[in-house]
């Protein structure tokens, strides 16, 4: 911890016993308390983000906002942090009890913690909507850490700054006039656009299309921001799949794999991006069999429209969704490309 950081602590010990001295109230905080009370004693933080997975609530984007706020904190208390998003789930506050994680966001811990468990669990100041942090009981002096930096960081700039990230609103296809922002995660979009060669505003479509910008998004086997699996993520290196980075790592270069097997057979440009989307969402197998399924009834299989009108003779595949799936992410994809570049 910094010499900063150590008089910001002492400091706030003493404004805090002075406080708690005026309004007779007895401290959390005790003379026999030390700066060596405030370190974590951790080398690693596990955390999980236990809030309402409802896409576009305050709680959904709470699990934005929390992510990059533990991440902020582990830097503090010079710790890596190990983060589970997820949706509510009171087990974790039984993996809390028992050591297994040391840290857990929670919306309403009034409502959430059960009256027997009170005692064995500490809630930290409120962060916002009702969220706050959990840790054990014999975990105080995390709990202090904590308090004590969100006092300071709840101030700062970079939180308001975070804070209107996450809470602002992206819709179709209204862009932030001020910033020109699609998304809440438009730089590393571009560079992953970089990367791949892909247009970056069809990735931020695609994004939308997927989770709405919901970190913790999750729909079967499928995780994060551009809903890729755990096998899917293996295959470009990436293993934490709530990581926004890592999702969108992996996202970006397995749809520019994709983009890659239809351009090399020869399609145009645009039934390469309609296919690779297509094959995104039903899995590049099942679009294979629909493109012979559309050549023996006759129609061109590099034509994605025409593919599209023999999904009603084909018992393998319905289609509907998958139709939908890249219908909107075009659509999406052209007006954010004539609204941004207009």
């Amino acid at each position: 911890m910094s010499n900063n950081s150590k008089l910001h602590l002492a400091g706030c010990i003493v404004l805090t016993l002075i406080l708690a001295a005026l309004s007779g109230m007895q401290p959390l905080v005790t003379v026999a308390d030390t700066l060596e009370d405030y370190r974590c004693r951790k080398d690693t933080l596990s955390c999980a983000i236990v809030l309402g997975s409802r896409l576009g609530s305050n709680e959904g984007k709470g699990v934005n906002l929390n992510y990059d706020m533990l991440q902020y904190f582990g830097d503090y208390a010079e710790a890596s942090v190990d983060i589970v998003p997820g949706i509510c789930d009171l087990s974790y506050l039984d993996s809390l009890k028992e050591g297994k994680v040391d840290i857990v966001v929670l919306a309403h811990p009034e409502q959430t913690i059960a009256d027997e468990d009170a005692d064995k669990v500490l809630v930290s100041n409120l962060i916002r909507n009702n969220i706050h942090w959990a840790v054990a009981d014999s975990d105080r002096h995390l709990l202090r850490m904590i308090n004590v930096w969100l006092d300071d960081f709840t101030d700062s700039r970079l939180y308001k700054r975070t804070v209107a990230k996450y809470y602002r609103t992206y819709s179709r296809p209204r862009i932030n006039k001020e910033t020109g922002a699609v998304s809440p995660f438009d730089d590393l979009i571009k560079q992953y656009s970089q990367k791949t060669g892909i247009d970056w505003l069809l990735l931020a479509s695609l994004m939308y299309q997927e989770s709405q910008y919901y970190v913790g998004a999750e729909y079967k086997e499928a995780k994060g921001l551009m809903q890729v699996n755990d096998v899917t993520a293996a295959r470009y290196g990436v293993s934490d799949l709530f990581s926004p980075e890592g999702n969108i790592k992996a996202g970006s270069y397995h749809l520019r794999y994709l983009m890659n097997k239809y351009r090399q057979e020869g399609l145009d440009s645009l039934n390469v991006i309609k296919f690779a989307l297509a094959a995104y969402n039903a899995g590049d197998g099942r679009i294979e069999q629909c493109r012979n399924h559309a050549l023996s009834e006759g129609k061109n299989p590099d034509d994605w429209e025409e593919v599209v009108t023999t999904f009603a003779t084909n018992n393998k595949f319905i289609g509907k969704t998958t139709t939908a799936y890249v219908r909107d992410i075009i659509g999406r994809w052209e007006e954010l490309r004539e609204t941004v570049h207009k």
